[in-house]
């Protein structure tokens, strides 16, 4: 049967709150000393509002390459796909903490139009029968999905239209802890920290994130974007 799958990093998987705040939701912590629950995410109150069967594969801290991963595990012809695209350079990330090895020229800028082009080809090359972006912790591209189907190119500007995304996320900054060495005086990769960092800020200074994230009120109106763009641009009800 046809299905419709929540792709992608974490702002596909969950919901962030404070505290237990929604008795209705099951709600978890990985640890008793976190500072924040997960509730359900987008997939589940799109579920609420449509027919077709939502699966959610999305996941925390995944690169874009594993996130594909992920989704290929139950993807058929049949399905419809949101994907949640994450930082082109968390690749880089990804790769260096878990000791595997990674492509890189030493040149944030060369590195960030690999990464990306890699991305969308990969996107492209989805074999489903509606494949679509959105834009969560990282801003999608303007050029490079030109030609693929964008939800919204940014959740967070969807939101408020005042707020200039970038197409960089947190994990650009953390590289600097984790390989200081790899983009050094490149003037590039100091943007992007600096415009990472604001962003960061940005959510939480807002009651619509907690941990730069959504929350369940937010994820319920995501959802609801979701559901108007499926009907609209799909055979799905």
């Amino acid at each position: 049967m046809p299905k419709i799958i929540i792709a992608g990093d974490s702002w596909g998987a969950h919901s962030f709150e404070y505290g237990y705040q929604y008795p209705d939701l099951e709600g978890f912590k990985w640890e008793e000393k976190k500072t924040y629950v997960l509730y359900p995410g987008p997939g589940h109150f799109l579920q609420q509002l449509i027919n077709t069967e939502v699966v959610t594969t999305a996941d925390h801290g995944v690169s874009n390459s594993e996130a594909f991963d992920n989704l290929r595990k139950v993807l058929t012809k049949d399905d419809t796909v949101i994907f949640y695209q994450t930082g082109v350079l968390r690749e880089i990330h990804r790769a260096y903490t878990n000791k595997k090895s990674y492509y890189t020229t030493n040149d944030c800028a060369r590195d960030y139009e690999y990464y990306a082009k890699k991305f969308y080809d990969d996107c492209r090359a989805v074999d489903c029968k509606h494949f679509a972006l959105i834009g969560g912790c990282a801003k999608v591209d303007v050029t490079g999905s030109h030609d693929i189907n964008v939800i919204e190119h940014s959740i967070t500007t969807w939101i408020d239209p005042k707020f200039n995304d970038s197409v960089y996320d947190t994990t650009h900054w953390w590289l600097d802890s984790v390989e200081p060495k790899l983009y050094s005086n490149d003037d590039y990769y100091k943007q992007g920290v600096i415009q990472s960092a604001e962003k960061v800020e940005f959510w939480a200074n807002k009651s619509e994130y907690h941990r730069a994230h959504p929350k369940v009120a937010t994820n319920k109106r995501i959802a609801k974007r979701l559901c108007d763009y499926l009907k609209n641009n799909t055979s799905l009800e």
